[in-house]
């Protein structure tokens, strides 16, 4: 019998064996150690019979043994020296037991312009000139938001990880929070277009309030990292380029504020994470040449530091006087060892400490500090689990699986508080075989433009029924949210596994204006086989597992239309000569007298077309009216189109223009 595996993209070590009998089985641990002299010189001659390894204090037979010579200065790469022992004489391996593994993480927040271009070319250089064939790279940034995004993820393929690195230009800066936070706005240089561009400036402001969220935003994003490689085998090498976290987001020194004073700690607690994930962060400053005279005390250095020095890394100072910084690195981490021994897999989530000692005098051993057993999701804490699902939820390329897709709209739908959005889904029961299960959750979100969480709504669903494959399953929630530009998620999770399916969209709640007509976007509907709906839940009703499933009263009256004979259409393509409806609302004083019409354009030749428009029913709403519609669509020439929905009262006008393509 075995137990569901946690979550992760990133692989785990081999099984030496099989399961030996019941719920045992028997993995191998690989150790990743780096042996120097007093000088911080690597020692690369050591034998196996040299090293003793500790596993919570209890000594283990070491059973697998690699040296790997990669970069030394001033001496030539050479073979490992010759193995002694019959284990050792063993035929080679096709693959080392264990490869090398870097990050290359790219702040695009809290980063100035020239370093962030030495640090483009240091990365580049390296992986044409200095990678081993079977180093791992990856590449990831992070643009302010709760996730960071993955350019690639770390595997053997050092073409496309080139690519990646070379996408990361100067435009790519995010200046969405002050790097150097004061009581004036400050002053970001950016590029449009590619490396080669003409500066253009862009005053970023200085809001007092964006700083620290963006950078509770760094560590939550570097927490989901820590977390996503935890059960990644060896040592992980993080190269950090960044300005650091200014003090005073972190509440430190001079700038202490007991408000910020959890930002810090939660950065502690980040620093410590990632060291138990076997994670060493190298650190390079991006600050401009500049602002090098101004005390540390007073910049984000001092963060660098803390986390090189927490995690075994190092911090390189400045870029600009450590051009070279890769090479070192290389050299730190380009004579190592690899050490494998037995260890049941025990599935209870806990730290193993490790501790190597070498018999030779004078050595210095540098080996990761230790390991966690793997987990089932269910025994993951309360906070592991939101990061995960945060994870899920805003990274196109989430770092503990890859989910499945599936289409939503999201609608603002009223401009009265609460519920004004609606999110509108479609579950792809039949893709989702890996996601259903006995315990699933469907969690509707909404984050601001900093990714602060806004709302949300959860309920439990049971899509094991037959009649769920059978039929068309729709999804409906109601959110609240201030006026404003939203991120739109819907996460269907299965709480044994953690598997999930993610929808995304976007929306804009506009603000109310009782002197003006204003037209909310459609929700396009078709004609079709009776349907099942299911309910999210809104601000008045948070709904369970069992309620909702009896959801169609619920949404019936959300809708001037009976839903179970219509299915809301997500496809952006139509025939010409079909027929879809539309449901739409009118806010504003004169929204009962609106006259509304529909056309189409073609925005290569200017051409417009009328489309027929009947209002099959219409009903009054707590801040306007609300319209079923019948629109026609005429049989014009395929192409691109931009189908606009007008609505027209004592001589104002509101239009709403969605792209489509008529086949």
């Amino acid at each position: 019998m075995s137990r569901p595996l946690a979550p992760g993209q990133f692989g785990r070590q081999e099984r030496a064996q099989d399961q030996l009998q019941y719920e045992v089985s028997v993995i191998r641990k690989l150790i990743y150690v780096i042996v120097t002299d007093r000088q911080g010189k690597p020692i690369t001659d050591l034998r196996k019979d040299e090293f003793a390894l500790f596993d919570n204090g209890k000594e283990m037979t070491i059973t697998e043994y690699e040296n790997h010579t990669l970069s030394i200065p001033g001496e030539e790469r050479r073979p490992p020296a010759a193995r002694a022992t019959p284990l050792e004489k063993a035929p080679p391996r096709a693959a080392p037991l264990m490869s090398r593994s870097f990050f290359f993480l790219f702040d695009l927040v809290f980063a100035d312009p020239g370093g962030l271009r030495l640090a483009r070319k240091a990365a580049l250089r390296f992986c044409e000139t200095d990678l081993e064939h079977n180093d791992q790279i990856a590449v990831l940034s992070f643009g302010g938001g709760r996730s960071l995004k993955a350019h690639h993820l770390p595997d053997k393929d050092h073409v496309a990880a080139r690519r990646a690195i070379e996408s990361i230009g100067l435009s790519s800066l995010m200046p969405i929070a002050p790097i150097r936070p004061s009581g004036e706005s400050q002053t970001r240089i950016v590029v449009s277009g590619s490396v080669d561009s003409p500066y253009n400036i862009i005053s970023s402001g200085g809001s007092s309030r964006v700083g620290p969220i963006v950078a509770r935003n760094f560590i939550w994003a570097l927490d989901s990292l820590a977390q996503a490689l935890r059960y990644a085998p060896g040592q992980k090498v993080i190269v950090l380029y960044s300005n650091g976290l200014h003090p005073s987001y972190l509440s430190r020194g001079q700038f202490f504020q007991s408000g910020n004073a959890d930002v810090g700690r939660a950065y502690t607690d980040l620093c410590h994470k990632l060291a138990a994930a076997s994670a060493s962060v190298f650190a390079v400053n991006t600050e401009e040449s500049e602002y090098f005279k101004v005390p540390e005390s007073q910049k984000g250095i001092q963060s660098l530091r803390e986390i090189a020095s927490e995690t075994g890394g190092r911090l390189f100072g400045d870029i600009y006087a450590e051009p070279d910084h890769m090479e070192k690195i290389n050299t730190l981490r380009g004579a190592y060892y690899v050490l494998g021994y037995p260890i049941e897999e025990s599935w209870d989530g806990r730290y193993h400490k490790v501790r190597v000692k070498v018999t030779r005098p004078g050595c210095e051993v540098n080996a990761q500090p230790g390991y966690f057993d793997p987990k089932p999701f269910p025994e993951y804490s309360d906070l592991e689990k939101r990061i995960h699902l945060v994870d899920l939820a805003l990274s196109e390329k989430p770092l503990s699986q890859e989910p499945v897709r599936f289409a939503m709209q999201a609608l603002p739908w009223s401009s009265v508080p609460p519920d004004d959005i609606r999110f509108i889904a479609e579950i792809p029961v039949g893709r989702l075989n890996d996601v259903i299960g006995p315990r699933l959750e469907a969690v509707s979100l909404v984050f601001n433009d900093l990714d602060e969480l806004v709302d949300t709504r959860r309920v439990e669903l049971d899509l094991t029924q037959s009649e769920f494959r059978e039929k068309s399953v729709f999804f409906q929630a109601d959110l609240s949210a201030q006026p404003g530009n939203y991120k739109c998620r819907l996460v269907l999770r299965n709480m044994e596994t953690g598997q999930g399916a993610v929808a995304a969209a976007s929306t804009i709640v506009p603000k109310p204006d009782p002197n003006v007509i204003i037209l909310f976007p459609p929700l396009f509907l078709i004609s079709r086989e009776p349907s099942v709906y299911l309910s999210g839940g809104s601000a008045k009703n948070q709904r369970t597992k069992d309620q909702a499933r009896d959801a169609g009263a619920d949404v019936a009256r959300g809708f001037p239309v009976e839903v179970e004979k219509y299915a809301p259409l997500f496809e952006e393509s139509l025939l010409g000569g079909s027929e879809i409806y539309a449901i739409t609302q009118c806010t504003g004083k004169s929204a009962a007298d609106s006259t509304l019409s529909a056309s189409l354009r073609n925005p290569a030749t200017e051409e417009v077309f009328t489309v027929p428009l009947v209002i099959i029913t219409e009903r009054a709403e707590k801040d306007g009216r609300s319209f079923l519609l019948r629109l026609s669509v005429p049989k014009i020439l395929p192409g691109a189109y931009h189908l606009v929905i007008s609505a027209e009262a004592e001589g104002t006008v509101s239009r709403i223009a969605k792209k489509i393509q008529i086949e």
